[in-house]
């Protein structure tokens, strides 16, 4: 087919699961794991068959809190065990490596979760069939064997992964119970019905099912007890009455009739996003109490409740909003969501329609389904969230402008804010509650002091404790920032330690709370070697949410080795934070700091050299990574890195993967860094770099916002061939995404460009992009002029290879009813493009071969082309491509005769599909509902 990781196949019948005690079973032989660290392990991956689980997420499954000193090294050491018990029964290679993780190379339907979740599917499909529907779903509670992950002793998996797969096991028991209802025999279901409200007493469908049952059976009185019962259980565990649903029902009831049926809930994502709670948080009971209070009248508001929590840097607002409402999180049955909002990061802080685009992913909604304009996307986010009980923590807010696009309209929901401002505008407008921070007493900063220095050593040199917290104005930060040296300095008394920070405060002369961090921080600061201390100046210059020693090393112009030593001080000393293996990012604080300290010591050619060494890293290694990942495309006129900046070395296809997925953010921050520094020619070219990890991952919506930055960059420049490029790439992002009016805008413009420029190669490459449009709209005759004269120019420029023309010509052919000539034509491309070592192109001819062969009624022949081309994808990370082809080779396996091979295939596209958030989805779920 035209341009554009599943799991490979497993051991047939080796079958896990996770809804009940783990299991792994070969047949009738079932593998029995002792040890409980190997089945949290292997259960982690269980849950997640088919997809990379991240060995920090392994981590924490396995150890929680209580982490080795080398977590990776103990996942790795997991990771051979299991694989050991696995061979027992020939499956070790389904526990497979990739980038800084692991997959189970399984199918969905080797686990029960899988086979769980697809009788969900076609319970869903046959909905109006009550028999085929009722069949499907208690075949879904079937794969249960008890509660979900019943042997798996992993505080992190009951946590995240066994409330979503319990409400599941709820939703089907309920769904049951509905169907039985209708087409069964009331009083049949009445015993089970009250056990079920027994064991689940807040259920309210199971309530509104036995009412309903009790009813029709001929037992009214009990049906209304059974009202009451439930009411007053809400009133005196909740303090709500029942919904209206519940409340029709009764009434249906009162008045005899008996054929209003409770409607079916909606699923709906329950978002589960809040931080970790602090380990050492103390104190703050009166603040708490404020937050309880705000709590408690959520049930009496007619709009949802705002709380603001005001204070100054480092006081602690961050540490009392999580650690709060992480306590009432069960208070908000529809979930949670949070965001840092940055706000006072000149460069970061996020603009609500970000915020709003991730919260509506978060609740559900298809990629394809956010709205772009950020007033659509608004009222699209208070529809979505009208009826849910949410609670949303908004952290680091810098006005009230920030914050109120993303309140919900209805009640509810609880909204809590932090912020350094009073937030005055939602106190006066929406009613919000202030809670202000003050610094805490002195026996709080003692208590905080002691869990993290140690009770016996505090004691035994209170005074000196007490000098420290003095020193720190007993503000939080600078009190951990103090804690961190005492630990890091075990054999230095604490009396020196509170001396020296006392020498630090004089240095800065000021009583004021800020001055008072910035005491301790010059403190830590003064303690560094001078190496160190560069590093920390020239990180507050780096807009990226977080770095790498690599990357570092260019800040610095340093070795490698060096800059690594660098960071490891730094980290030592807890002035830069190492929030993922390998990653280093500073607090917002810290970061104004050191960006203050630049600016003081360092000149403002200095500070462009260094700006430009970090442009010059990412460029060089991105401009690498995307080779690797295509390199057909054109490539940047970038020339050789300048010996000031050290690029990464990127060895293969994989390597360059996890690159971008790993900088991916970071290369988008400095997108837009780039053009506020008035630098468009970089911003452009790192938008370029981008293109093809976004293309392979099926990110579209980053796809076309780099590009569109690209192109607001270029027209800046006044360059009408980075112009006419940048039309091309949006055009081909909003092509992707099916919307053909913008793309062809885009291409047109692109092609006039191309044109006045006399650029035969970029009007070849317009006119594939454009009979690929043309096939979209099925009009292939189209499609394929506009092919055949993208041919007829490349062949007129000597230094052009042809092959991804001569694989467009030939699908077009075979659509035309041309196919001994399509056949030909993909031959020679596929041929063209293993000529080159372009692998990605010989998948793309591929699929092109085998479509050729399935119209010729070539079956078995079509089959093989598709599944080698599907091989290829994976290997490449090329997700929609895999996609695709999975469709096509299950129309293959379906023509030959062999549904469930077509069923299964097309299984796994809906998959892949549905995590892209693509529309082609919708024909995956066509095939699999016919």
């Amino acid at each position: 087919m035209p341009e554009t990781t599943a799991p490979a196949s497993p051991s047939a019948a080796v079958e896990f699961g996770v809804l009940g005690p783990l299991r792994v079973a070969l047949g009738g032989t079932e593998l029995e794991l002792t040890a409980p660290r190997l089945r949290t392990f292997l259960a982690a991956l269980v849950v997640k068959a088919g997809a990379k689980v991240g060995v920090n997420e392994l981590a924490d499954a396995v150890w929680g809190a209580d982490l080795p000193r080398n977590p990776r090294r103990a996942v790795q050491l997991c990771a051979v065990r299991v694989r050991a018990q696995l061979e027992r029964i020939d499956a070790a290679h389904l526990v497979a490596t990739c980038p800084d993780g692991y997959r189970l190379d399984v199918p969905a339907d080797r686990t029960d979760v899988g086979r769980m979740r697809r009788r969900i599917a076609e319970a869903d499909a046959a909905a109006g069939d009550g028999a085929r529907e009722l069949a499907a779903v208690e075949a879904a509670l079937g794969e249960w064997r008890g509660e979900a992950l019943a042997d798996v002793p992993s505080e992190a998996l009951h946590r995240e992964v066994v409330p979503g797969l319990t409400e599941q096991r709820l939703a089907l028991i309920e769904r049951r119970a509905a169907l039985l209802l209708h087409d069964g025999n009331p009083a049949d279901l009445v015993d089970e019905l009250v056990a079920l409200t027994a064991r689940y007493p807040l259920r309210e469908r199971l309530w509104a099912a036995l009412m309903e049952a009790l009813h029709r059976s001929g037992r009214r009185g009990e049906a209304l007890d059974a009202y009451h019962r439930y009411s007053r259980l809400l009133r005196d565990e909740l303090g709500i009455d029942p919904s209206e649903a519940v409340l029709a029902l009764h009434k249906s009831i009162l008045t005899s009739r008996t054929e209003t049926e409770p409607d079916a809930a909606t699923p709906l994502a329950v978002p589960r996003q809040l931080p970790s709670d602090t380990v050492a948080f103390t104190g703050r009971a009166a603040e708490l109490a404020s937050l309880d209070a705000l709590l408690a009248a959520k049930d009496d508001s007619s709009g949802p409740l705002v709380g603001v929590v005001t204070g100054t840097a480092g006081i602690g607002k961050t540490s009392l909003a999580v650690h709060w409402a992480r306590g009432v999180a069960d208070e908000f049955p529809d979930g949670q969501l949070f965001a840092n909002l940055r706000g006072y990061h000149r460069e970061q802080a996020l603009p609500p329609h970000r915020v709003l685009a991730r919260f509506m992913r978060a609740l559900g909604v298809r990629g394809e389904d956010v709205p772009e304009d950020p007033d659509e996307l608004a009222a699209a986010y208070r529809s979505a969230m009208d009826g849910r009980r949410m609670l949303i923590v908004l952290d680091n807010a810098n006005g009230s402008d920030q914050v109120r696009p993303l309140l919900p309209g209805s009640a509810g929901c609880l909204v809590l804010v932090t912020s350094r401002d009073v937030l005055m505008g939602l106190i006066a407008e929406e009613g919000a509650a202030q809670i202000g921070l003050e610094l805490p007493t002195l026996a709080e900063s003692r208590r905080l002091l002691s869990r993290r220095i140690g009770r016996e050593r505090l004691a035994a040199e209170s005074g000196a404790a007490d000098d420290i917290i003095a020193a720190s104005a007993r503000l939080p930060l600078a009190l951990a920032i103090a804690a961190a040296q005492a630990v890091a300095k075990r054999g230095t008394r604490l009396s020196t330690l509170a001396e020296q920070l006392r020498a630090g405060l004089d240095a800065f002369g000021a009583p004021s709370t800020e001055t008072d961090v910035r005491a301790v921080f010059s403190w830590s600061y003064r303690s560094l070697s001078p190496d160190a201390a560069r590093l920390l100046r020239l990180l507050g210059l780096h807009p990226g949410p977080d770095v790498t020693a690599a990357a570092a090393a260019s800040l610095c112009d340093c070795a490698p080795a060096s800059a690594a030593q660098r960071v490891d001080e730094l980290v030592r000393v807890n002035l830069l934070m190492e929030p993922a293996p390998g990653r280093y990012a500073l607090h917002d604080l810290m970061r104004e700091y050191s960006t203050e300290l630049l600016h003081v010591e360092a000149s403002e050619a200095d500070r462009n050299d260094a700006a430009r060494r970090i442009l010059d890293h990412y460029l060089h290694t991105g401009h690498v990574a995307a080779t690797i990942l295509n390199p057909q495309r054109a490539s940047l006129s970038l020339g050789e890195p300048p010996a000031v900046a050290h690029p990464e070395t990127v060895a293969d296809h994989d390597a360059a993967m996890a690159w971008f997925a790993a900088e991916a953010e970071v290369l988008l921050t400095l997108v837009d860094w780039a053009v506020a520094r008035g630098d468009d020619r970089s911003a452009w070219q790192l938008a370029m770099i981008l293109v093809g990890y976004f293309e392979l991952q099926g990110a579209w919506s980053q796809w076309i916002a780099s590009q569109q930055v690209a192109l607001e960059a270029a027209e800046r420049l006044a360059d009408p061939a980075l112009e006419a490029y940048s039309h091309r790439g949006v055009g081909r992002a909003h092509a992707r995404m099916r919307r053909g009016d913008d793309a062809e805008r885009h291409f047109t413009r692109s092609m006039e460009l191309y044109r006045d420029l006399g650029d035969l190669k970029g009007e070849s490459l317009v006119l594939t992009n454009l009979a690929i449009l043309y096939s979209g709209r099925d009009d292939y005759v189209r499609a394929l002029e506009h092919a055949r004269r993208a041919l007829e120019l490349e062949e007129r420029l000597e230094d052009t290879d042809s092959a991804t023309t001569l694989n467009l010509v030939a699908w077009f052919l075979a659509h035309v009813g041309e196919q001994e000539s399509a056949l030909d034509h993909g031959l020679r491309a596929r041929a063209g493009f293993q000529r080159i070592a372009d692998p990605l192109g010989e998948a793309a001819a591929l699929d092109t071969i085998g479509f050729v062969h399935h119209q010729l009624g070539r079956f078995p022949e079509a089959i093989d082309t598709f599944q080698e081309a599907i091989r290829l994808n994976r290997q490449l990370g090329n997700r929609y491509d895999t996609a695709v082809c999975l469709l096509n080779l299950g129309d293959s396996q379906a023509a030959s005769g062999d549904r469930g091979a077509a069923r299964e295939s097309w299984r796994q596209a809906e998959t892949v599909l549905d995590e892209l958030q693509h529309p082609d989805v919708d024909e995956a779920r066509k095939r699999l509902a016919e």
